[in-house]
């Protein structure tokens, strides 16, 4: 009787045990699920943040030429067309690059890159297609009876199409620059708001320390620049903006092309005339007292060791 007690006194311990061990078990598992939704919920929460960040971001392409969508309406902003007439020649994709990379930095620009030849360079159009702006890539051979200022033919053609393809309805202005000069990016949100034409300093422009538009309360009176006395407008390239309605109200506008024998450096004045007087220019960069661009020029490499293994590394 007594060995039965204690076999069922073993067993009534083994049972208790089990029980107990279930039910830890049983608790483990509850405070797991517990630990487990607190988790998703938290999951949850953090994942809702990342995903709000991210809706904020304006949504990027992989593709240049798609237009980037962007939180801030192309109302707010006026657009920026740049266009840039450009050539082969050793330094070409040099000057491009950095170019390129002050260009990327700003908002709401359109890249009008017109090459001097039959076709377009697919080096050059690899350069842009990795560059991340909004670009437009054409050819525009220079024609053999042009004697004009070198790049006109080539403006012309930029000319041309943003007149078959900008909304006109969208404000814009277009710029006009070369490849190789040098540029302050104050001066693309300078010349952004321009509502007829615009105009400001350009450092080492014409022979000169800078060229610049004379300011008097406001207004432009004369030019401090080479020649300002036979120029009507007496400024660089680099130095005006005007904006497309101008190209619409005054169509067709273009660069001539050919030019009596002996003139020089005629074609910015020539141009604004088609459509501007002097009571039309709008002073920036401080009243022209700032220099925000400069026509700097880049040096043509001087080779003198042959690299002919290397001639398939297109630089």
């Amino acid at each position: 009787m007594d060995r039965f007690c204690v076999k069922d006194g073993t067993k009534f311990n083994v049972l208790c045990i089990l029980v107990l061990f279930t039910v830890l078990m049983v608790l483990l598992y509850m405070d797991s699920q517990k630990g487990l939704r607190v988790k998703q919920r938290i999951n949850v929460r953090s994942i809702s943040r990342q995903l709000n960040g991210l809706k904020e971001l304006p949504e990027t392409t992989n593709h240049p030429t798609t237009v980037t969508k962007s939180h801030i309406k192309p109302k707010d902003i006026p657009l920026i067309y740049t266009v840039t007439p450009t050539y082969y020649r050793l330094t070409q994709m040099a000057d491009l690059t950095r170019l390129a990379n002050t260009l990327r930095n700003v908002k709401r620009l359109h890249w009008i890159v017109v090459e001097d030849w039959k076709f377009t360079n697919h080096n050059v159009h690899d350069l842009l297609q990795t560059s991340n702006i909004y670009f437009t890539y054409i050819a525009q051979a220079t024609r053999k009876s042009s004697n004009a200022s070198k790049g006109n033919d080539q403006k012309n053609a930029a000319l041309e199409w943003i007149n078959k393809n900008h909304r006109f309805e969208e404000p814009a202005v277009v710029y006009f620059a070369d490849d190789d000069n040098t540029y302050d990016l104050r001066l693309f949100e300078e010349m952004r708001y321009t509502k007829k034409l615009s105009m400001w300093p350009v450092g080492f422009s014409g022979a000169m320390r800078l060229e610049k538009p004379i300011v008097k309360d406001g207004k432009v009176t004369n030019f401090s620049a080479w020649r300002s006395n036979h120029r009507v407008f007496a400024v660089d390239m680099a130095g005006f903006a005007i904006n497309t309605n101008v190209l619409l109200d005054y169509y067709p506008m273009r660069f001539e092309t050919t030019v009596p024998a002996g003139t020089c450096c005629m074609a910015e004045t020539h141009f604004l005339e088609q459509c501007c007087t002097r009571e039309d220019i709008e002073p920036k960069a401080d009243n022209c007292t700032k220099v925000y661009v400069w026509h700097t020029k880049t040096v043509k490499p001087g080779l003198k060791v042959g690299q002919s293994k290397y001639e398939d590394i297109y630089v």
